[in-house]
């Protein structure tokens, strides 16, 4: 199987790091060009030149995927350098660690802002690229947390969760577009975060050995894996794939804990 995006466009956000990141690097590998979304411009240019030490072109685009004139804004600048847009991936978000008593209502609103409010937001303003594009795809991350979850995680459970759902109205609704609409559920995956919350651990190696032990594969993803699975699910090997939501966790929401 060969995957050759030459030529063609993507957008990540939050390709500042992380999953985002990872995203960017394999869909250019892959040829595509890049268009790099993140709210650290400085992080956003990073991954850019990590685009072009590729050989590909990379456009950034700063901006809170939550903020409507600021998605506006990158939208006319992505306008201004392509025709179409092949591929979107959703990827921007950020988490809460807070139960439901101690979450104020500042803080339930701005997970929603990003995590599933961005969403709506880019893919709404990316319609007109896409159906230029014919064939194209979008790509939601999402998280286990949509679907098994733990306490004191609220906020980000209940965002992650309508990700999913709403992957599955927006595939019937751009279907006809050529619009293909997926979404992610990554569990643990060595990003960045997992590496903050790590050091809040009074003991980071006997947690990742627990965290290690909770997976029938005895790891967690690399950030590439996602990566990997994200640009299969845009290319044409996916073109009967829409509407799916696919975990992608070595096993762990397989397993029932007792």
């Amino acid at each position: 199987m060969n995957i050759d995006f030459t030529g063609e466009w993507a957008l990540v956000t939050g390709a500042g790091a992380g999953i985002g990141q990872a995203c960017a690097l394999v869909l250019a590998d892959a040829g595509a060009h890049v268009a790099v979304n993140d709210i650290d411009a400085a992080s956003a240019e990073k991954t850019a030149d990590q685009v072009r030490q590729r050989g590909r072109e990379s456009l950034v685009l700063t901006g809170d995927v939550g903020d409507e004139s600021a998605v506006e804004s990158l939208f006319e600048t992505l306008t201004e350098a392509t025709v179409s847009l092949r591929i979107l991936i959703n990827n921007a978000g950020f988490n809460l660690f807070k139960g439901i008593a101690d979450t104020s209502a500042a803080e339930w609103d701005r997970i929603m802002q990003v995590d599933l409010r961005g969403i709506f937001l880019m893919t709404r303003g990316a319609i007109p690229l896409l159906r230029q594009a014919g064939q194209s795809s979008v790509v939601n991350i999402a998280s286990v947390h949509a679907h098994a979850t733990v306490a004191n995680l609220t906020a980000y459970a209940a965002a992650k969760g309508g990700i999913v759902s709403m992957t599955r109205s927006l595939c019937q609704e751009l279907g006809p577009y050529g619009v293909r609409v997926n979404s992610i559920s990554p569990g643990f995956t060595q990003t960045p975060l997992m590496d903050r919350w790590l050091a809040g651990e009074a003991d980071a190696a006997a947690t990742m050995d627990r965290v290690n032990d909770l997976h029938p594969l005895g790891r967690i993803a690399e950030a590439k894996e996602i990566g990997y699975l994200a640009t299969f699910l845009s290319s044409d090997y996916a073109s009967f794939i829409t509407g799916e939501n696919v975990t992608i966790d070595g096993g762990l929401t397989s397993r029932l804990m007792h």
